[in-house]
């Protein structure tokens, strides 16, 4: 029997750009409640068998400690706009991250160690570019209706402090926090800051 599960960033959902954005998902992602945690997937959705998950989950705590060894404060996120990725049946609206080197190399070596755990090898683990869905729509109206109203609401792009990263998995088509691999520290307001962008 196999689990779901996938890794992501999660972040301390307090500040306002934070609740914009669930504000936001809240109306425009059809997945807001099966997705219930503001994150950004590091690692895309793949599947382990069940008797192997407490094993990949040490693994991939080991790593983080030794990847943030003691060095757990002031870990932001910083965002530089909208951007939209088409599918076959659906398009998604999603917010932009900087991705810095040291979160980077880490999502490497996490992706490196997950896959060495799927169960299905034919079934190839995307390498998936990292952001944040804000929406999702199959019309291209609600689509551009939807980019409209992004504009508005967010003339402001900031970042967002990282709360853990965390291992997720599925039950009953509901992502659920499986495990916090590593938590960081709550940052100070004054640590918070705005910026302006262009979309």
């Amino acid at each position: 029997m196999n689990s779901k599960l996938f890794v992501g960033l999660t972040f301390y959902p307090e500040n306002s750009f934070a609740k914009n954005i669930e504000s936001f998902r809240s109306r425009y992602d059809s997945k807001f409640q099966s997705t219930p945690y503001l994150h950004l997937p590091i690692v895309p959705p793949f599947e382990i068998e069940v008797t192997d998950v407490k094993k990949l989950k040490q693994e991939l705590v080991e790593e983080l400690e030794s990847f943030f060894f003691e060095n757990t404060a002031d870990h932001v996120l910083n965002f530089t706009g909208l951007d939209v990725q088409e599918h076959k049946k659906n398009k998604i609206l999603y917010l932009n991250p900087l991705i810095e080197e040291e979160l980077s190399l880490c999502q490497e070596s996490l992706f490196d160690i997950c896959k060495s755990y799927n169960a299905d090898r034919d079934k190839k683990m995307k390498d998936k570019k990292a952001f944040l869905t804000i929406a999702r729509f199959n019309d291209p109206l609600d689509l551009h209706a939807g980019i409209e109203q992004a504009k508005r609401e967010f003339q402001e792009f900031t970042s967002l402090a990282y709360e853990s990263i965390c291992l997720f998995s599925k039950n009953n088509g509901v992502w659920y926090r499986e495990a916090d691999l590593i938590s960081f520290e709550k940052p100070s307001n004054t640590f918070l800051h705005s910026s302006p962008v262009s979309v």
